[in-house]
């Protein structure tokens, strides 16, 4: 009889305990939920073009770039919407004379990890990207550096006339080069959010930095998730998964305008939609002329960008007062496959056995055109593209990549359909020593004129604005000659989000699209 009582007596406490660690299991994940709830949380979509960074070491390839715009780096420097560079992590500056400057540098920031942001450690950064970065040299032209408290001092090489403009390219961020770059969370930065969780060419999560000196973060966590099909980065955004989309697709474009539901705004920006010919197996120009007479600007621009783009007839965007297209003959970038086929015909290219195709001493005119798998813009003009090649008696291969570099440098292509910022920091020489002189880090076909090299030389070292202009109007006039690269068109940044999103900021220069103003209702 006690054994029953007592056997009794255990299950009612079995029964009581188990009833208490289920209140408590209830009351704790209800505490989690609320505090969830409460949590100020956004999440944004792009695609791999604008999200996908291959690290989060700003040192590494373009990746800075991409921590730029999630918010994680910041630079010395940052450029307003006209695109003219203000103090930013430096608060006063002295040009003390042609190749030498003298920063002051704030005194009240810290990098994510708690450490203070000195003279001497923006000076170890800058070396240390310059060992890892060959577009470091491009950039800047720094001869030396002496750092003294918060006063750095940086001596040029040559005379910088956009040394300011130049500290504002990403690759010129400052983190922490002393503190090891951690593999999955990268490097100690002084932005408003710090990475939580980085899955390359996938998603990034992140959180806010509790170390900001740039006043309140209005968010307290965010992920930016990469999604690259364009129909469900639409969807996404429509049915709440996510509340942002970054650069968004032009299709989107005729989704979003007309819905109350969510907002829609786009700026014109000095993203430039390209090709770039390989001279070594293209090195007849009149072929190069015959392949850039086939491109329906116009088209590009007003049905596959839906109206958000501007056709190119020059090198630069309009807006840029270096991007006239005065004195260049707009005939010869206009879509005429008839005078295509007359320069090919002038080059001893033609259809000799009737297969459509135009050969030359026996080997037919066929093109390895290659373009980023994710870029639907550049997908959709490589089939209008081959239908007005094709028109014209050329073959075309498409090939698609998620990262070019490697295919373009090995100079595995014909010709590359491409997507550059072209003056993100509205300084001239970022694009022309890139792109158009010897060894230049994107010079990816072997482009070399000495004209083009004399002038860019003589722009690195001249301060007047009209002067300036006039040795990039002889540069333009040189690079369309040549046609080693057609310049098709220039699209706006679009970003839409719905109405719980709040102090979003949109910029032309893509870099600032995660600032700590960026908040939800």
């Amino acid at each position: 009889m006690k054994r029953k009582v007592l056997a009794a007596l255990m299950a009612m406490t079995l029964v009581v305990t188990s009833l208490t660690s289920c209140g408590d299991k209830n009351t704790k994940q209800a505490k989690k939920t609320e505090n969830h709830s409460q949590e100020k949380h956004l999440t944004v979509g792009s695609t791999t073009g604008f999200f996908g960074a291959e690290s989060l070491d700003p040192a590494y390839n373009w990746d800075s770039w991409l921590m730029s715009i999630y918010g994680i780096t910041e630079n010395l420097f940052r450029l307003d919407k006209n695109l003219a560079p203000k103090p930013w992590l430096c608060e006063s500056y002295k040009n003390v004379d042609k190749t030498h400057w003298e920063l002051t540098l704030r005194d009240d920031v810290n990098f994510s990890d708690g450490t203070k942001m000195t003279a001497d450690a923006v000076k170890k950064c800058f070396t240390r990207t310059r060992e890892m970065n060959s577009r470091f040299d491009e950039t800047v032209s720094i001869k030396s550096m002496e750092a003294d408290g918060q006063t750095l001092k940086i001596e040029t090489s040559k005379e910088e006339p956009t040394l300011l403009n130049d500290l504002c390219d990403p690759l010129m961020a400052v983190y922490d080069a002393e503190a090891k770059v951690d593999k999955e969370l990268g490097a100690s930065c002084t932005g408003p959010f710090v990475a939580t969780k980085f899955e390359s060419m996938v998603e990034v999560s992140l959180k806010k930095n509790e170390q900001y000196w740039g006043g309140a973060v209005a968010l307290d966590t965010l992920d930016l998730k990469i999604i690259d099909d364009n129909d469900a980065l639409n969807m996404a955004l429509q049915n709440g998964e996510i509340d942002m989309i970054a650069q968004l697709p032009a299709e989107g474009t005729k989704i979003f305008k007309d819905d109350d539901a969510f907002t829609m705004e786009g700026i014109t920006s000095t993203r430039s939609h390209f090709l770039m010919f390989n001279q070594e197996t293209i090195p007849d120009v009149n072929v190069r002329k015959a392949l850039n007479r086939c491109i329906d600007r116009e088209s590009y621009a007003n049905v596959i960008f839906n109206g958000y783009a501007e056709p190119c007839y020059g090198v630069y965007p309009s807006m840029l007062s270096f991007g006239k297209t005065d004195g260049t003959n707009k005939e010869e970038s206009s879509l005429d496959v008839k005078a295509a086929k007359a320069l090919l015909k002038e080059a001893g290219y033609e259809d000799k056995d009737g297969d459509g195709i135009v050969e030359k001493d026996g080997k037919k005119l066929s093109l390895k055109f290659v373009t980023y798998s994710y870029n639907n813009q550049l997908l959709q003009f490589a089939d209008m593209y081959q239908a007005q090649l094709k028109e014209a008696g050329v073959e075309l291969k498409i090939e698609t990549f998620d990262v070019l570099d490697d295919v373009m440098a090995k100079k595995d292509y014909d010709i590359a359909g491409l997507s550059y910022a072209i003056a993100p920091t509205g300084a001239e020489p970022y694009f022309v020593n890139m792109v158009f002189v010897p060894k230049g880090s994107n010079n990816y076909n072997g482009y070399n004129n000495n004209v083009v090299t004399k002038e860019a030389k003589k722009l690195a070292t001249t301060y007047d604005r009209e002067k300036r202009d006039a040795i990039m109007e002889t540069i333009t006039k040189e690079v369309l000659n040549d046609c080693a690269h057609a310049f098709m068109v220039n699209q706006q940044f679009v970003c839409v989000y719905n109405k719980k999103v709040t102090g979003f900021e949109i910029n032309p220069s893509e870099y600032y699209l995660i600032t700590n103003t960026l908040g939800v209702k």
